[in-house]
């Protein structure tokens, strides 16, 4: 037998809440010495209060647990009902987690001016956004290796941190692949200087290797969207560089790809939707 203090140690409960429970005819002692009033607890009584617990957080409330323990409702019926409360949390929270997706994208296009017409070149206004990154100067045959590694350490900064991660994510290429130093964008013949980039709600302290600060808003950002896979992008940047050229703009920042739809979202590359977007001035 447990004294009340001994047995509240063990299961977790206060004091206060034991006698609580007792008054609410929910757990009483197993014994109480007369001459004292002290209060004794066997060990059994422990998956009573597992049983508590448990219908606690189905939502249950205190009156309710009360009548439920009363009833002597079977371990099979009780765990049955708790494992369908759970189901029904389960599917909410799914739910919950869902809307959420969509009020952070719904946010990154408030702030990113929205996603322009499939295949127009358009000018418009982006807002500043809390980012995460990690920026690298890396050899071009070096490209896709890199990536590998940088993704995955800014996501894992992101969550070693607690941060919360918003979407979509996207690339800064501070150089170009090719030569387009006429437009005003940096080259360099065989490296690139690239940074990737996960959108974060709120800033928070970055390391040595990954930055966290707002990325600059742009009053005037070129835009277009490319729908295919990344094999056939060079086209849509040809046409978006052609037209900078035409309308005799320059480049006033790097070019950022924004992945809107990309292979965590569909299995057909066909199906990408990525946005380019040049600051001009």
């Amino acid at each position: 037998m447990f004294r009340i203090g001994e047995f509240s140690k063990s299961c977790g409960l206060s004091v206060d809440t034991l006698y609580h429970y007792e008054q609410k005819g929910i757990l009483t002692p197993a014994a109480v010495d007369r001459a004292t009033g002290y209060r004794y607890y066997d060990a059994a009584q422990m998956v009573a209060v597992n049983k508590i617990l448990a219908l606690k957080d189905a939502g249950f409330s205190l009156d309710e647990i009360a009548a439920l323990l009363k009833s002597e409702i079977s371990v099979a019926s009780l765990t049955g009902m708790l494992e369908a409360k759970a189901d029904s949390m389960e599917t909410s929270l799914r739910n919950e987690t869902d809307r959420l997706e969509r009020l952070r994208n719904n946010i990154f296009l408030i702030k990113n001016g929205g996603i322009p017409c499939m295949n127009d070149i358009s000018v418009k206004k982006v807002e500043a956004i809390a980012v995460a990154s990690i920026r690298r100067t890396m050899p071009k045959a070096g490209f896709d290796g890199n990536l590998e590694e940088m993704w995955p350490a800014v996501n894992g900064y992101i969550k070693e941190k607690g941060a919360r991660r918003t979407i979509p994510c996207l690339m800064l290429y501070h150089s170009q692949f090719e030569d387009r130093r006429r437009l005003g964008f940096d080259y360099d013949e065989h490296n690139l200087d690239v940074e990737v980039a996960e959108p974060v709600a709120s800033l928070f302290e970055g390391s040595g290797e990954v930055m966290v600060y707002a990325l600059p808003a742009a009053e005037r950002m070129a835009c277009v969207v490319h729908n295919g896979p990344f094999t056939t992008i060079g086209g849509t940047y040809g046409r978006l560089y052609g037209w900078m050229e035409q309308n005799h703009y320059q480049a006033d920042g790097p070019i950022r790809e924004i992945y809107h739809k990309g292979d965590w979202a569909t299995d057909d590359p066909e199906e990408y939707i990525t946005e380019l977007q040049a600051p001009i001035k």
